[in-house]
C-alpha cells in the first residue's frame, strides 16, 4: 500500500500551519492495511477506515479489555502481539487465540452488546488501532464489500473454534499436538513458525508447559520433528505425523 500517493491524493493539508497530516494518519494506514477485510477496498475507502481508527498503546503484560467489560470496539493489533484467555475455575489459563500484526478481535460486537467473556493482554509491548461500533456500523453501510469480507472473516474464527475445540476433546496429548502440528504446517514437511510461546501453547492445547515440551521431545526423538531455537518446528515426516494426528 503506496501511503504517501494516497495521503497526496487525499491533500490532506493544514493550511494554518502548512504542513500535512501525514503523521497523524500514516500510523493508522499501516495499520488498516495489513488486516485482509480491509485489503480489497480501493485506496480512497483505506482512507475512510484509517480516518475513524485511534491508536492506543499496550506494555507487555498490560490488559488490553477484561473479562466483564462492555465491548464496543474493533481492535487491531498493528505491531506486537496480544493473548486471548479464559480463567478455568481452578485459575488455570486457557488460551483462545494468539494475535499477531494485522489480526483483529471484537467483531462481533458490532452487531450485537456483548461483555468480553475473555481477557486480552499484551505479551510484548504492542501498538493497536481501535475502531468505534459507531465508526465501523457507518462503514458497513458506505462500503457493502466491507461486510461481505466481515462475514467471511467471522466464519473463520467459526472454522478456528471448532478445530481447537475438536483438539481439546482428544484426551491423549500426543495426538492433541499431532493434529496442531499437521494443521500448522498444511500437511506438509518444512519449517513453520510457532505463532505464540511454548507457554501459550500449551495453555491453548489444554495441557502443561512440562508435557508439551516431553511431548515435542518424543516427537522429535522419533524423527518426526525437529525444534529450532524457541519459535519454529521442522516437520521431517508429515506422513507420520498425520499417522498420530486424529483422523
Amino acid at each position: 500500500m503506496n501511503f504517501d500517493r494516497i495521503l497526496s491524493d487525499r491533500g490532506d493539508v493544514d493550511m494554518e500551519h502548512g504542513h500535512t497530516h501525514e503523521h497523524a494518519i500514516e500510523r493508522e494506514l499501516e495499520c488498516v492495511s495489513q488486516v485482509p477485510i480491509f485489503q480489497r477496498l480501493s485506496a480512497d475507502q483505506m482512507m475512510s477506515v484509517a480516518q475513524v481508527t485511534r491508536p492506543i498503546h499496550a506494555e507487555k503484560g498490560g490488559a488490553v479489555f477484561s473479562t466483564g467489560e462492555v465491548s464496543q470496539t474493533l481492535y487491531i493489533v498493528n505491531q506486537g502481539q496480544v493473548r486471548l484467555y479464559h480463567l478455568a475455575e481452578d485459575g488455570r489459563e486457557q488460551v483462545l487465540r494468539v494475535l499477531n500484526p494485522g489480526d483483529f478481535i471484537g467483531e462481533i460486537a458490532l452487531f450485537t452488546d456483548e461483555i468480553h467473556s475473555s481477557y486480552a493482554e499484551a505479551t510484548q509491548t504492542t501498538e493497536l488501532c481501535t475502531i468505534s461500533r459507531a465508526a465501523l456500523t457507518a462503514l458497513i453501510k458506505k462500503l457493502p464489500p466491507l461486510s461481505m469480507a466481515l462475514l467471511g472473516a467471522l466464519a473463520d474464527r467459526l472454522k478456528a473454534a471448532e478445530r481447537q475445540a475438536t483438539l481439546l476433546a482428544i484426551p491423549d496429548a500426543l495426538p492433541r499436538l499431532a493434529g496442531y502440528l499437521q494443521e500448522l504446517s498444511g500437511h506438509t514437511a518444512g519449517t513453520v513458525d510457532l505463532p505464540m510461546s511454548k507457554q501459550d501453547l500449551a495453555a491453548y492445547l489444554g495441557m502443561t508447559p512440562e508435557s508439551l515440551s516431553r511431548k515435542l521431545r518424543q516427537l522429535a526423538t522419533d524423527g518426526i520433528i525437529e525444534t529450532i531455537g524457541r519459535r519454529q518446528v521442522k516437520v521431517n515426516d508429515s506422513t507420520k505425523l498425520g499417522d498420530l494426528a486424529p483422523s
